[in-house]
């Protein structure tokens, strides 16, 4: 789906007024919409504390507080304005929310208030995409109190549309206090995903981005796209019955050294998950014994000889993955430059990308496509040079310009292109993937993906969302981000791909919606 300027979701929404679609009924099926969102991601929360702003922000929050409450919530409502201030459409709102539920509790704000305790969502409708400059007057002391807070309760927070005061910073200048915007946990954007919600460097106050489509049609027009999962379903189709073991890839995944082969296990035990049909791991000779040992029963274990003899299992692969817990000597070396003559798809990951970086003229002799997976520090090593975070696009399509390749850079929010391709955006994950062997596992998604006939450019936005959705199904499971490990990951990638199916055929969008108001 297209991500937008602020100026250009403006002008999306003059369109749909000058179509006949009111400011209303808009307001009603977003809010709508995010309180359905809201509800899914916190079924079990209580209570929904909602800030109130002047604009029609304010509207959206007055909105999914009356439908919280008409599915049995408890709500608590707190103006930051007093109500001569409201704008018309939250005037209107905030008296059906009374009208309808007359024991909805509703104050103003006072410095004292005092927020609720973990189990509570914080739902942020303060500010909205309008709003100009950073924040000032009356709202500064409320962000600081809700960021405060949170950090002190631990309860949740919800952005409707953006953090309030992060419109300030579209253009990736990032605060430099914390207190600049709203920190939420989750934000909810309205229509499309803004550019200024997509800037790594502000995913420290936006959090878990979800996108509320503007229509149930596809878009994607923008040279920038953020990866959604009804957009994404049908690239893996249901296994036909007709089906053999041979139909879903031979992978051979290259991987472990001495002191190195839980990262073999972890790759290993991904692509498994993800259903490739037959199985190999080729690891240094000294490994081979610890990491049969330790691969799932599944898998082919082998040593990959010394000399120029290259294994059959690597000759055969349909898709190879070479590079977690390798080592980065002159034999990882020898093995890279004999896979990338095979002549099928290669994923070069972890070591790999070392010894990548030292040897880049390799690339132009690869017989078959490749896929990099390289975090933040592994780019730096392939360009010879650091970048800031905001300059992930920039370095991005440098070297996609230079090199013919498929470039997944790891982050928050997580970028795939290649030579002539947009930028895709990941929105799925959590800090619980702030763990050694995550990657690992990503690249055994990616490489099974790889296996089963997916263009490297495809393998890599499906097997990064499917992914993050993992690691968002495990969080919602145990309730925290901590302790969040690769080997559950890979046992909910069964789940994940369950629940992306799901959204194969996707729920109305706000204009469709609209219509019924």
């Amino acid at each position: 789906m297209d991500v937008l300027s602020i100026q250009e979701m403006v002008s999306r929404e003059g369109e749909a007024f000058d179509s006949g679609t009111t400011a209303a009924a808009l307001m009603e099926a977003a809010g709508e919409a995010m309180a359905e969102r809201i509800l899914a991601s916190y079924p079990q929360a209580m209570p929904f504390v909602v800030l109130i702003g002047k604009g029609n922000n304010g509207g959206d929050g007055l909105v999914v507080a009356y439908y919280l409450a008409k599915a049995g919530k408890k709500i608590e409502l707190v103006l930051t304005a007093p109500e001569d201030q409201l704008g018309e459409l939250p005037v209107d709102r905030l008296k059906r929310l009374r009208d309808s539920f007359p024991k909805v509790e509703i104050s103003s704000w006072r410095g004292d208030f005092v927020f609720p305790g973990s189990e509570a969502v914080v739902v942020d409708a303060l500010l909205g995409v309008q709003a100009k400059g950073p924040l000032r007057g009356s709202l500064a002391p409320v962000v600081a109190r809700l960021n405060a807070a949170r950090q002190k309760h631990f309860f949740r927070t919800v952005a409707l549309d953006l953090p309030s005061g992060l419109a300030a910073y579209e253009q990736e200048s990032a605060p430099k206090e914390r207190d600049a915007a709203v920190v939420a946990d989750l934000t909810l954007a309205v229509g499309f995903a803004k550019e200024v919600l997509c800037h790594e460097a502000l995913a420290a106050w936006v959090g878990r981005l979800e996108v509320v489509p503007w229509s149930g049609e596809k878009f994607s027009s923008a040279p920038k796209q953020v990866l959604l999962g009804h957009e994404l379903a049908d690239l893996l189709p249901r296994r036909n019955a007709l089906s053999h073991k041979n139909n879903f890839g031979r992978l051979a995944i290259i991987a472990g050294s001495p002191g190195f082969t839980g990262a073999a296990g972890l790759c290993t035990q991904a692509a498994q998950a993800m259903g490739t049909g037959l199985l190999c791991v080729v690891t240094q000779l000294a490994a081979h014994a610890i990491v049969a040992a330790q691969a799932p029963h599944e898998a082919m274990v082998s040593g990959w000889p010394e000399g120029d003899e290259v294994p059959e299992p690597v000759e055969k692969a349909t898709a190879i993955a070479i590079g977690p817990g390798l080592g980065t000597g002159e034999p990882t070396l020898r093995m890279l430059r004999a896979v990338l003559k095979v002549g099928c798809p290669v994923l070069i990951d972890a070591d790999a990308l070392t010894v990548l970086a030292k040897n880049l003229h390799l690339l132009t002799e690869a017989k078959g496509p490749i896929l990099l997976t390289p975090h933040p520090g592994e780019m730096s090593r392939l360009l010879d040079r650091k970048f800031k975070p905001d300059e992930r696009e920039t370095v991005a399509r440098e070297f996609t310009d230079q090199h013919d390749v498929t470039l997944l850079l790891k982050g928050t929010r997580t970028l795939v292109t290649a030579r002539g391709q947009a930028f895709y955006i990941n929105t799925t994950g959590n800090p619980g993937l702030s763990t050694g062997g995550s990657g690992d596992t990503l690249s055994g998604i990616l490489a099974s993906l790889l296996g089963q006939g997916l263009s490297p450019l495809d393998a890599a936005r499906f097997g990064v969302w499917l992914h993050g959705h993992a690691a968002d199904l495990v969080l919602a499971e145990r309730g925290c981000e901590e302790g969040l490990t690769p080997t559950m990951l890979s046992a909910k990638l069964g789940e994940a791909l369950v629940s992306l199916r799901k959204l194969a055929v996707p729920a109305e969008g706000l204009l469709e919606r609209a219509k019924k108001f």
